[in-house]
């Protein structure tokens, strides 16, 4: 039996040559790779697991003495579950108050453990993405030492010091990793592949679990990354590393209310009482950032006589928020800095422009607009912002900021382009609002199509295309809106107010149409337009009536048919009586009556073709809620002769499309309380109303169309066609976002089977 003074290195090389076995003898004996045997001989790697021990001393035939004594030389190299030798790669001290991260946490410990089922398999390497302040070291290092604790390894830690001027080299990084799992200088390789080959090799036989944190980029990490073994690697970056392969990734998220506040109140200790009022809006105001929550609370927490509630007053002033959120030398701002600072000149234009961006996202072309670049090369641009952190990225390529960082943003600008805010933001404003105002014309009937020479790189080409711009930038050009309102441009106002109006129909469900046309009559108050004042009423009364302000809705309307009348506009006084009804028929059907038949009738004198229509649809309802059910059906009929006559100009044949499909629903609904012997007259309007609903494109209203022909077709024991056509009304009640009607539909689905 060998002395313990000898080495396990040079005890195998001696077991070895007495077997009379090379190195791949040896290696097809036991199973254990010649690269592994030869680096275990030359004592590359000191302390080999127990498993590929085992299966060496079977390839040598060794007796249990010498495999005893053999596995004892090997105990003797192997790291124990402690801090590395000599105070390399110590990981920071623990954060007692750790809060909000156990799935993050649950999933990097099983990625570890999974790592460890399989020793012949890659080291599980996980990368940590996120701005500065979201909290990828915290998490790293407690995922790591809870991994290390479970598997019974060592956990080591290094800065590589990825944001500083001069970030760590991979060649000193691996020096401090070596030095860490025992490798002296003198047998320590000068070139980097050398010392990553020795790094990869040591780690397969002396698994640890490594952070390497704050790394710069894929070239800086990829040396510094294992092959094969049990344990693995947590790597945290603002970058994302999308050029390293085989890894797994997680973007890490800011904490939700509930965890942001634990950790305040955890930091801050005391919140019983008036002390802890106020700190769900501290909270909210830190935007679930942890550093931005750790810097508030330690701030708190050594002011013992203020108040959560005084705190976050002295935060709620957006243009000093930043530099209120500092701590000693903790300033969520220098986070921020880092960032920036590795960012290209164009790359942090955009970033400090986008700050003006109203609404909490965007696409590439209102961003090519601030820079006055191409989309494509702006989209490389967004690229950069995202990779680095400042920008988040939504699945339909759209970018936000997080609130602080766009704070920051515009605290740049301010610096750096002095003079420079209040010109952007009128440029931005004009070309969001002659966007709103050219996709809209898609739903005016004077147009029904964008502009002919559109030059701006926003797709316009089609109805659905400028649907999808409207929905999808509506917080960008309503807050344009805002902007021009209070910067006094109120013709801009009123344009964009009537230019979308008509996509209301379609979208009726956005919560945004009452401030938009309150903004509108205020605009036109203010220039003494009482044509467009009592146009801008009318659209108010509309969306009042949509809120369920039915009193308020009617008033609105008659005001709007005084100003018209007094103004001889004959168009906007119908139009005013039309509303006026509509509102009243939720409280008095006799005056609702009244007003729809004076609407009636002025269309009737005015020619409006749109008017004529919805006056007849108006009447006939009304009526038959008075119980009068022949007028009202023979109101019904002659708003659905009317719409089927053919129009001239794809602006008056939406119209008559639209009120097809409506005045024939009307009319079905009216067969139907006449009693089940209409039924068969009430299923040829249901399907008349529907060969309009495509070109109508109201989503809503076709869904509903669709439901109450359902229902009778399930009255009339058809049931397999309503479920049919139900499940097409539930998809267009998913598409505009109608939760009840949804949920109405399930349970109808669920009862039928």
């Amino acid at each position: 039996m060998p002395q313990l003074e000898t080495t396990f290195a040079a005890e195998l090389r001696r077991l070895r040559l007495r077997a009379q076995l090379t190195l791949e003898a040896l290696a097809e004996a036991s199973g254990v790779s010649v690269r592994t045997i030869g680096a275990l001989e030359r004592g590359q790697s000191l302390g080999p697991q127990r498993r590929t021990v085992l299966a060496l001393a079977d390839g040598l035939g060794l007796d249990d003495a010498e495999r005893q004594a053999l596995e004892q030389l090997a105990d003797v190299g192997r790291p124990r579950p402690v801090t590395a030798p000599g105070g390399w790669c110590v990981p920071p001290r623990p954060v007692p108050d750790f809060t909000g991260r156990d799935a993050e946490v649950d999933r990097l410990v099983a990625l570890a453990a999974e790592s460890g089922a399989d020793a012949h398999a890659a080291a599980a390497v996980a990368v940590l993405s996120g701005p500065g302040g979201v909290g990828k070291t915290t998490l790293a290092v407690e995922a790591g030492r809870r991994a290390a604790a479970s598997a019974g390894l060592p956990l080591f830690y290094l800065d590589l010091r990825g944001m500083d001027p001069e970030p760590l080299e991979p060649a000193v990084a691996l020096f401090r990793l070596l030095k860490a799992l025992g490798v002296g200088n003198r047998d320590m390789p000068d070139d980097l592949d050398s010392r990553s080959g020795q790094f990869r090799t040591l780690v397969e036989q002396r698994p640890a679990i490594v952070v390497l944190d704050n790394a710069r980029d894929e070239e800086q990490v990829r040396p510094l990354l294992p092959g094969a073994g049990v344990g693995s690697v947590l790597v945290t970056s603002r970058r994302l590393l999308t050029g390293l392969e085989g890894v797994e990734r997680l973007a890490v998220p800011i904490l939700d209310d509930a965890a942001a506040q634990r950790l305040l109140t955890s930091i801050v200790g005391d919140t019983e009482g008036p002390r802890g009022d106020g700190l769900e809006d501290l909270a909210a105001l830190c935007g679930g950032l942890p550093l931005a929550l750790r810097i508030i609370g330690n701030r708190l927490a050594t002011r013992p006589r203020w108040t959560a509630r005084q705190l976050a007053d002295r935060l709620g002033d957006s243009e000093r928020r930043l530099e209120r959120i500092h701590a000693g030398d903790l300033q969520i701002t220098a986070a921020f800095a880092m960032s920036y600072d590795h960012l290209t000149p164009a790359a942090q234009r955009l970033c400090r422009r986008a700050a003006l961006v109203p609404g909490p996202d965007f696409a590439a072309p209102l961003a090519s607009m601030l820079i006055g670049a191409s989309v494509p090369d702006t989209e490389e641009l967004l690229d950069e912002l995202h990779e680095l952190g400042l920008l988040s990225q939504t699945a339909g390529g759209r970018y936000g900021f997080h609130d602080l960082i766009r704070l920051f943003a515009g605290d740049r600008l301010d610096a750096e382009e002095p003079g420079r805010r209040e010109p952007l933001a009128a440029a931005m404003t004009d070309w969001l609002l002659t966007v709103a105002v050219a996709a809209g014309r898609w739903f005016e009937p004077a147009y029904g199509a964008a502009p002919a020479e559109w030059d701006l790189p926003v797709d316009l080409s089609s109805a659905d295309a400028a649907s999808a711009w409207l929905q999808d930038e509506a917080d960008n050009w309503f807050g344009a809106v805002r902007i021009a309102a209070s910067e006094g441009h109120d013709r801009q106002v009123i344009d964009t107010a009537e230019a979308v109006r008509w996509y209301s129909d379609r979208w009726f469900l956005w919560t945004h149409w009452h401030e938009l046309f309150v903004l509108g009559v205020e605009a036109a108050d203010r220039l003494g337009d009482t044509v467009a004042q009592a146009k801008q009423l009318n659209y108010l009364s509309w969306a009042q009536a949509q809120r369920h302000e039915h009193a308020t809705a009617a008033q609105t309307a008659l005001r709007a048919a005084g100003i018209a009348e007094a103004a001889g506009a004959v168009g906007p006084q119908a139009w005013a009586f039309l509303f006026a009804a509509n509102a009243e028929a939720q409280l008095d059907l006799s005056k609702a009556l009244r007003h729809a038949q004076d609407a009636d009738r002025l269309f009737a004198q005015s020619e409006d073709y749109e008017g004529q229509l919805n006056a007849l649809q108006t009447v006939g309802m009304i009526s038959l809620m008075l119980g009068h059910a022949d007028e009202g059906i023979e109101k019904l009929r002659e708003a659905v002769e009317l719409a089927r006559v053919p129009q001239d100009g794809p602006g008056l044949q939406l119209i008559a499309d639209v009120a097809l499909l409506l005045s024939a629903w009307y009319l079905a609904r009216a067969y139907e309380q006449t009693g089940t012997d209409a039924d068969p007259a009430a299923e040829d309007a249901y399907r008349l109303a529907l060969t309009s609903a495509d070109a109508a494109g109201t989503p809503y209203q076709q869904a509903k169309v669709e439901r109450g022909f359902a229902l009778l077709l399930d009255r009339t024991d058809r049931r397999k066609e309503a479920a049919t056509l139900l499940r097409a009304a539930r998809e267009r009640f998913v598409e505009v976002d109608a939760a009840p009607e949804v949920a109405e539909a399930d349970a109808l689905l669920a009862e039928w089977g």
